[in-house]
């Protein structure tokens, strides 16, 4: 370890004064100080480096809520510790208030040494402000009286630093603001939810594999675990956009892109939730773009979607009317030019109106009933699947087949879905039916999910 000398202190204390005056001259402005306060010989490392951006960058963040107009910033990396100096438009009384508030947001803050200095260069004290002095790392003693009074062993000092350092690396591994995580971390549970909920007529859950040969629960385990990653990355991008809703459309297609190859990759090549991965995807980032300026209520969720989808239709089916439409169609894009079916792009476009007249309404009324929630999102898969116009099932079976299974969830609903035991016997039945014919509701079953997701915001928005 290289040894600090005095000299090299005195150096670096030059250079940081004469670095403040040359900025608050230029501007006339207040400018604010940064530097570590890391007791003992290792005062420079990459992390301590990160440690002192990281208290720019909450400067620069409390300076938007605040408005406070930073100018110029500069940056000096001397042995005996990382420096910063930003000059910057604001009252000096608030500066220091808001540098205070920075010192005080965390455990590692502490570790922060932000002075604020007026355009004339006065340094304003957290006395000046009715606020006590810092207090030592240990105890709750003003810093300067531990230290005068050496109360506090180098060793005990080190070991509390350390432990600061240990949960900055820590906290440095959380990337998005806790919204963020908050609404990838429900898009996750929706997906694993709708897969695990069982007895659902036709689709992988716990007891069977549906009307499928390729794939069971643990594939969907897999796929849904793989497309975590994209689920937040959906949710980034939507909370930090600041565009147009509809601008933010393409984006989300590029992380699609990047969320199928994953999850093509953790099933062997098997397409369990391509459609749920655009469907959660677009309500994800959604949901993070009205969170920023509104509560996310499910309603506002639906309308931001709508808005980001504006348009799909008439620029991406309705051109395969025309003579110059391509001779390779996907599975959706055959069924719009046979039936006119718009598939999840109209029903996106539309706000989703299965969800908001019959997924949320049936769900909630299930909860609310003391189901659990297994029971209450089969119950929720039956009620969506009496009028969802299923892309899967109409691929597979055509037409017919899609009213006779919207038909026989209409008999069950009548019945009183998984409220009543006549209820329960016909969606066990069906499912048996469903298996024998080959008829999955893949369609249903990502709605199910999406449904299950805003109900997930909606209702932790309102607990917080």
């Amino acid at each position: 370890m290289k040894q600090i000398t005095l000299e090299a202190v005195l150096a670096a204390k030059e250079r940081l004064a004469s670095l403040q005056a040359e900025l608050r001259n230029n501007y006339e402005l207040p400018v604010v100080s940064f530097t570590t306060n890391i007791p003992g010989p290792a005062k420079d490392s990459p992390g301590i480096q990160k440690l002192l951006q990281t208290a720019v960058e909450s400067f620069r963040a409390i300076s938007r809520d605040n408005n406070f107009s930073i100018v110029e910033e500069r940056f000096i990396y001397p042995s005996t510790g990382p420096a910063a100096v930003v000059a910057v438009a604001g009252e000096p009384d608030k500066l220091k208030q808001a540098c205070i508030l920075i010192e005080e947001s965390s455990f590692h803050a502490r570790l922060f040494d932000i002075d604020v200095f007026d355009a004339a260069g006065r340094q304003l004290s957290r006395t000046s402000l009715g606020r006590s002095e810092r207090t030592c790392f240990l105890c709750s003693q003003p810093a300067v009286l531990c230290r005068r009074l050496g109360k506090h062993s180098s060793e005990e000092i080190a070991r509390n630093v350390a432990a600061r350092q240990q949960e900055f690396t820590a906290a440095s591994t959380i990337l998005w603001p806790g919204p963020v995580w908050n609404i990838g971390s429900w898009a996750v549970e929706a997906m694993l939810m709708e897969a695990a909920c069982t007895p659902a007529p036709g689709l992988v859950d716990r007891d069977n594999a549906g009307a499928h040969q390729d794939m069971d629960f643990f594939t969907f385990l897999m796929s849904s675990s793989a497309l975590a990653g994209s689920m937040f990355r959906c949710a980034a991008a939507g909370y930090s956009h600041e565009g147009l809703p509809q601008d933010l459309l393409a984006v989300l297609r590029y992380i699609g892109k990047d969320g199928e190859q994953q999850m093509l990759a953790a099933t062997g090549g098997v397409n369990t939730q391509k459609g749920l991965l655009f469907l959660l995807g677009i309500l994800a980032a959604a949901a993070a773009y009205t969170q920023r300026s509104s509560t996310a209520t499910a309603d506002h969720i639906l309308d931001t979607a709508a808005a980001m989808t504006s348009g799909i239709v008439a620029r991406e089916l309705t051109p395969l009317l025309s003579a110059q439409a391509p001779v390779k169609l996907t599975a959706g894009e055959k069924l719009y030019v046979k039936y006119g079916i718009t598939g999840i792009r109209g029903e996106v476009e539309a706000g989703i109106p299965s969800i908001r007249v019959y997924g949320l309404p049936a769900l909630k009324a299930a909860l609310g009933q003391d189901l659990s929630l297994n029971d209450a999102l089969v119950h929720t898969l039956m009620s969506l699947m009496t009028v969802v116009q299923d892309t899967t099932i109409l691929n597979r079976h055509g037409m017919e087949i899609l009213l006779d299974v919207q038909n026989h969830a209409k008999s069950v609903m009548e019945n009183g879905g998984m409220l009543s035991d006549t209820g329960k016997a016909q969606i066990i039945a069906l499912d048996h039916t469903f298996i024998k014919h080959n008829i999955s509701p893949g369609g249903v079953a990502d709605l199910l999910a999406a449904t299950y997701f805003l109900y997930l915001v909606e209702n932790n928005n309102k607990i917080n």
